[in-house]
């Protein structure tokens, strides 16, 4: 669904490492484009002073959406609207959401707005993502990004400040969208709307793995979770660098072979942490030292790991053998950001009930159509497997 991310070497790294601050004791980022998830603000969000206790709500009021539709054409911004709010309504109504999630949608289009215009036909349909993720210790003891929609519904007492939205999430009126309720079926070149918002909405909540290349994004070579590194970060300046970081959903990552976490392959690349030191002359110093590493042969293995079938799944809370993982996307090779691990296995998923999170779907097919092939699951379009994915997240 989403667009290729295209970024190289150094200039790669630079835009996409963490920058973290010594004087705030919970680190966030904002992520403004939901077709860049990497693209971060750092933000201070420390503990704000009040609870987090609200007062219960409806269902309908669990997804509250801010819409801006970008088109003169009053019906269609009504049915784009109306695919969010359904969209919305399902998710609420088969998972336990607690404090209400707010997402900033819009509807536009991209080429006149942003020069983000088709390619050889290829039109960018559009994406979401986590408005804000923050880092917060794990019951294992290790720091890793929560999407802020998650955080929200855990059980603090207090709680990190939050940004005023969960989810961003913008969609290109220049795509061939059918929509519930249209005079006529389902075009073979369509994709259903709603179907599409779903999809998208799911990683917003968190499903999305931190596993890539931030070195070079057009020709991986090595997998690694997200670089922290400690303050302002120049080309030419000394670098103190904090390590690698998962976000929650790469603490169930298992490698389905041999049933050992990916978390501990995590730990060992972050050895280099103690044996190298923190301290680097510049980032490309860093790269380099990295790259000549031999924590740096566990990334290459987790690459070639990521590209092979049926090698890596999700195993959900209280699930005791690599048998009943939810098997993840690893049969692309080259290894594709925001394709691989972030998705199901596609031959495995998509004529099950389980279909919704496999990297494509097929066109000229409506949500109804879906389910019907994946043989009419009672809950719905979330199927069982993506239901204990979304209850291990929390």
């Amino acid at each position: 669904m989403k667009h290729s991310l295209i970024f190289i070497t150094i200039s790669t790294f630079l835009a996409t490492i963490i920058l973290t601050h010594q004087t705030s004791s919970i680190k966030c980022f904002d992520h403004p484009n939901p077709l860049n998830f990497h693209q971060k603000i750092p933000v201070n969000c420390e503990f704000a002073t009040r609870s987090l206790k609200t007062k219960r709500k409806s269902s309908n009021d669990k997804f509250q959406i801010k819409f801006t539709c970008g088109m003169d054409d009053k019906k269609l911004c009504d049915k784009v609207q109306k695919g969010f709010e359904s969209a919305g309504q399902i998710i609420t109504s088969t998972i336990s959401i607690e404090i209400p999630i707010t997402i900033d949608a819009s509807f536009y289009d991209f080429c006149k707005t942003d020069n983000q215009c088709s390619i050889d036909n290829n039109v960018v349909a559009g994406g979401a993502n986590p408005a804000r993720t923050i880092a917060l210790m794990d019951e294992d003891g290790v720091e890793r990004y929560y999407p802020q929609a998650l955080v929200k519904q855990l059980p603090f007492e207090h709680h990190p400040n939050f940004g005023p939205f969960d989810i961003l999430a913008k969609f290109n009126s220049e795509a061939d969208y059918w929509f519930e309720g249209d005079d006529s079926q389902i075009k073979p070149e369509q994709a259903d709307f709603q179907l599409v918002v779903l999809h998208e909405l799911v990683h917003g909540l968190g499903f999305y793995s931190s596993w890539n290349d931030f070195f070079d994004f057009v020709n991986p070579k090595g997998l690694t979770p997200i670089p922290s590194v400690e303050g302002e970060v120049k080309e030419n300046m000394e670098m103190i660098f904090n390590g690698f970081i998962e976000n929650i959903f790469d603490k169930y990552l298992v490698i389905l072979s041999s049933g050992e976490h990916a978390s501990n392959i995590t730990t060992i690349i972050n050895t280099i942490v103690n044996e190298k030191g923190k301290f680097y002359e510049t980032p490309k110093d860093f790269i380099v030292k990295f790259k000549s590493s031999p924590q740096y042969l566990q990334s290459q293995i987790m690459l070639q790991t990521a590209t092979t079938p049926f090698a890596l799944g999700f195993l959900p809370k209280n699930a005791n053998s690599p048998s009943e993982a939810i098997v993840l996307e690893t049969t692309l090779n080259p290894y594709q950001t925001g394709s691989s691990l972030g998705h199901v296995d596609y031959k495995t998923y998509v004529n099950t009930s389980d279909f919704l999170m496999t990297y494509k779907q097929d066109s000229g097919l409506t949500l109804g159509d879906f389910m019907s092939i994946g043989g009419n699951y009672t809950g719905g379009p979330i199927g069982p497997r993506l239901r204990q994915v979304l209850k291990t997240l929390g």
